[in-house]
This record gives C-alpha cells, structure tokens and sequence, in this order.
C-alpha cells in the first residue's frame, strides 16, 4: 500500500468503526467504501457452496504492523507507540462465530503471555479478554505461557477474580518439540474441539521456538481446524524492527516474504491470521 495513503486511511478507518463503543453492539457492514481496502474470510455452506457471510481481516501490507509505523519522521516517542498500536487490527465479533448458537466455548491461548496487565509490548492476556468481552465474547477458558519467572503475587494480584476462576498460568518456557508437556498445541488437542472458537497467540520473543509452532500449525490440518484466530509477531530479517529489538533472540533465516507466505497459508487453511506487535 505504499503511495496508496486514501486506502490505508479506509483500511484504518473501517477498523475504527468495527471497534466496539458503549452504543454500538453489532459490528458494521464493510460496505463499498472499504472493501477495496479490506481482505476477507469467506464463508461457505459446505453443502451449497453458498456465501454466508464475508467476514472482514486486515490485509497484508507494508511490514505487517500498523501501517504508519515506518513512518520515522513522527519522531521517537510516536513511533514508539505506533510499535505498539494494535488498533489496526481487526478481531472477531460473536457474530462472526460459527456456529452462531451460542454451544461453542471460547478459548484463548497466550504464548508468552508476560504479566496479565503489562509486558514488553504492553498488555496483551487483558488486552484478549478486554477486546474480545466487549465484542460479546467471554473466554471460557485462558491458558498462559511465561518463561520469565514471576512469584504468585506478582502473577495473581492483577487478574480479576471472574478470570482468574478461568485461568491457567504456566510460568514456564514454551516448548516446541511435538508433544512435549509444555508445548500448547498438545493442550490445546486435549481441551479443544472443532465447534469451539480458539484464539492463539504467539510472541515469546524468540524465533527458535515460535517458528517450529508455526510450522507445526502448517503441517497438520487436524490441528489447524482447531485455531480460528491467530496473533503472531513473526520475527525475520532486513525489517526497520531490527533497529527496535528484534535482534535480540532472532535467529532465523525468513524474510518479509516469507511472513506474506506464512499469514497467507493460515488465512487459506480458514485460521483468521493477524501479525501481532
């Protein structure tokens, strides 16, 4: 979308219709005026092959963060919060949960989930089960990852007592290999079902464990039908974040291109894929 700034503008303005307000309880329509700003999941009857419903995603553009974010002459402490602005995002509304009889749970899956009302990149378990309540959503089930050590008050002190009652909190390191105990794709098969609606995300802030997860997403169809919507801070190399920290604990051979690949190979095995920051 460089040199295409009424379109960014659209993409980001729709985002801020669809964000939920104290008199808006539906989500809005992407009408004429965004679509050709917006991408889309496609819904089909299986049996009809008939659209039920579009339901709208950020597309893939610049280098997968709010799209002003490169923009360096804002000066350090602006660019600093757009690093950090999810509000280009686009999540789901329980209406865009399928089934829409209400007999689905919700889950959400933290990978690296630091503390419940603050990290490195600012909130982010809150920030789920903030956004995602006010879109009519309550998680029946939180399950956190954090390998940095924190004593129970730490942990616990911050979490209302309605999630906390819900709450899994593993202060350990994420492990990648296939079914080891702490790696969250075995939880999340034991625990999860097709009809429910699984949020996933992944940001543990070092490339050797997330990339093997995401691929192992890839590989297995059973288990991607499992995730409906992924957040992934995809680290890879020649990215202006490198001057912002990603050199740190990024060992990796991936390029930009290869995130395109990525999100895009998710959003075509029907898990709605977002880049995280």
């Amino acid at each position: 979308m460089e040199g295409q700034p009424d379109t960014i503008r659209a993409w980001l303005d729709y985002a801020k219709l669809r964000r939920p307000t104290r008199t808006q309880k539906t989500p809005p329509s992407p009408l004429a005026d965004w679509k050709h700003a917006l991408s889309f999941h496609v819904v089909l009857d299986a049996c009809t092959n008939h659209t039920l419903a579009l339901i709208p995603i950020e597309p893939l553009v610049g280098f997968l963060r709010n799209p002003y974010t490169h923009c360096f002459q804002a000066g350090r402490n602006a660019h600093w919060a757009l690093q950090r602005d999810k509000n280009y995002l686009i999540p789901s509304w329980r209406q865009d949960v399928w089934p829409r009889d209400g007999s689905a749970s919700a889950l959400l899956f933290d990978l690296g989930a630091s503390l419940y009302n603050k990290g490195p990149g600012g909130a982010s378990t809150s920030w789920f089960v903030d956004e995602y309540r006010a879109r009519g959503i309550r998680f029946d089930r939180i399950f956190a990852w954090e390998a940095k050590p924190h004593d129970d008050t730490e942990i616990f002190a911050p979490v209302p007592n309605s999630v906390a009652d819900r709450m899994s909190y593993y202060n350990v390191p994420v492990d990648s290999r296939v079914g080891a105990k702490h790696n969250p794709w075995r939880t999340l098969r034991a625990v999860a079902t097709p009809r429910d609606f699984v949020v996933v995300k992944i940001d543990i802030d070092n490339s050797t464990v997330e990339e093997p997860l995401a691929q192992q997403l890839l590989a297995d169809a059973a288990l991607a039908g499992l995730v409906d919507e992924l957040y992934f801070e995809h680290h890879v190399l020649h990215t202006p974040m490198w001057r912002y920290g990603w050199s740190v604990n990024t060992v990796t051979t991936h390029t930009l291109v290869d995130s395109y690949a990525l999100f895009g190979q998710l959003r075509e095995m029907g898990i709605r894929a977002h880049s995280w920051v």
